[in-house]
């Protein structure tokens, strides 16, 4: 099985409740294919480098997954432009070192909250 990552831009229009609805039916078309659901991940309303759509924010989403079927990336991404509430869209493959990036991410090892080591005071 090959793992995958497909990040997502939701129209920022959409409401709470219809951006979930929208997300549960990527994750529900890729549980039907068989694939496995690894993480998913709602990052939220973040304004973009540039306007799309003459929206300057979307709703950001992020989906991990793992497959044996690649005819099922196809699928996914015809499911994207099909939707119009999908601004843009991005799936790539995972390589062995981004799996292992991934679950120590997902464990908090790389959170910017922890304590950092006490600068020393110029003289």
């Amino acid at each position: 099985m090959k793992n995958y990552e497909t990040v997502f831009i939701l129209n920022p229009v959409l409401s709470e409740d219809q951006a979930k609805d929208t997300v549960e039916k990527f994750v529900k078309l890729l549980t039907k294919a068989k694939a496995t659901i690894v993480n998913t991940e709602k990052w939220g309303l973040k304004k973009m480098a540039y306007p799309i759509q003459n929206k300057s924010t979307g709703f950001y989403n992020l989906i991990e997954f793992a497959t044996a079927d690649n005819t099922l990336i196809n699928t996914l991404e015809t499911e994207y432009r099909r939707d119009e509430s999908v601004m843009r869209f991005l799936t790539i493959a995972l390589n062995k070192h981004a799996v292992i990036y991934n679950e120590r991410r997902k464990k908090g090892e790389f959170n910017r909250t922890k304590k950092q080591a006490p600068r020393k005071e110029a003289a």
